[in-house]
């Protein structure tokens, strides 16, 4: 989520160390983390050889999350010249089509990514994979014909979990794995989530 100010900080002041450091470390957590089978993101490393009870790879949708937008406000930062985006827009397409073939029918993303059965709505997660795909979008490294109907049909679930009183629920709690979470369940980076893929959406209807 960092590296984007990092660049913004070499924008402003003309020192290009500030981004070289973002990179440098992205790319180090990068090779650390990221799964090449899978395309995903373990939430460290102590999730490396953690499997669920049918043997599945263990992928935090939340933590995936906050990885899919900082790549893609990453992209916004970076310059058009610089000779890592093509890099960064591979790594973000390989992501995108990712989370693209798993989401649940109902529109969510399920806590934990490659466990969808049974699993409860979960808006956190949710928004932010709604958010990055449609930047994606409405920025040409995704086609619309492709990924709309998964835009909107996370949309249309992030909107359903919005009670009558405007709360957003099923927002899975403070934590660092996929866990239970419940109807009444909110926090505040879950609404960040909803804003965002709200302003992602809004940007793709215009």
């Amino acid at each position: 989520m960092s590296p984007p100010a990092w660049v913004e900080l070499s924008r402003q002041t003309g020192d290009p160390r500030y981004a070289e450091f973002a990179l440098k470390e992205f790319w180090a957590a990068t090779d650390f983390l990221f799964d090449p089978v899978e395309k995903l993101y373990f939430r460290d490393s102590r999730f490396f050889e953690r499997r669920d009870d049918q043997g599945r790879k263990l992928f935090w949708s939340r933590g995936n999350g906050w990885v899919f937008a900082g790549i893609a406000n990453l992209l916004d930062s970076l310059p058009r010249d610089n000779p890592q985006r093509p890099r960064m827009e591979s790594l973000f397409k390989e992501m995108a089509s990712k989370l693209r073939s798993i989401q649940k029918p109902d529109g969510y993303w399920a806590p934990s990514l490659l466990g969808p059965e049974n699993s409860p709505p979960e808006t956190s997660g949710t928004g932010f994979h709604v958010y990055g795909l449609a930047w994606g979008v409405k920025n040409g490294l995704l086609d619309a014909r492709e990924y709309r109907a998964a835009i909107d049909n996370g949309w249309a679930a992030l909107t359903r979990a919005v009670a009558s009183d405007g709360r957003l629920g099923w927002v899975q709690q403070v934590s660092d794995r996929p866990e239970n979470v419940a109807e009444a369940d909110t926090q505040f980076y879950g609404v960040g989530a909803f804003l965002l893929a709200a302003s992602g959406v809004a940007a793709i209807s215009e």
